[in-house]
């Protein structure tokens, strides 16, 4: 009976663990500070400002790449927001091809890219933060941004 009770008292605590750490995000999504905040508690920078239409800007960094998050689907005036989006520009001494990025994108699922004007390179991915989504997803999300960002700094040779 004891080797039940403590089987039991296992399970509990695992689902409560699991449910503490899947603390769900507010179901019209997050504002600039909240999500700030997720990245300064999860050990990065977070500058947050305002872009060109007054929406939340995050500038953060992770491995030595700078990115930006941009905040789309915002309610005004709370501002919140119930999607973002992770992006980085990379400034390249020679430019990339067309190519060259086209390949990126046809073996590379999460993270799209482009060219701009420069034949410089950008990456972005696109997360949604409202209704159901919990933190433990975002934090998902996120690993996958970084993993996939570093991938794309050494495909690109930064």
């Amino acid at each position: 009976m004891k080797t039940i009770v403590a089987g039991l008292s296992l399970a509990a605590a695992l689902m409560f663990a699991a449910s503490a750490s899947a603390a769900e995000i507010h179901a019209d999504g997050m504002t600039g500070a909240e999500v700030a905040k997720w990245l300064q508690d999860a050990g990065y920078k977070a500058e947050l400002t305002k872009d060109d239409g007054g929406d939340p800007m995050i500038n953060s960094a992770a491995n030595g790449a700078s990115f930006k998050v941009y905040f789309y689907d915002c309610d005004k005036p709370q501002v919140r927001c119930k999607a973002l989006q992770f992006s980085a520009g990379f400034d390249l001494k020679t430019p990339l091809t067309l190519e060259k990025i086209n390949e990126w994108n046809r073996k590379n699922r999460y993270l799209k890219a482009y060219l701009d004007d420069d034949k410089d390179p950008y990456v972005q991915y696109d997360v949604n933060v409202n209704a159901g989504r919990t933190v433990a997803g975002l934090d998902d999300d996120f690993g996958v941004w970084t993993g996939m960002l570093d991938d794309f700094t050494t495909f690109i040779d930064w």
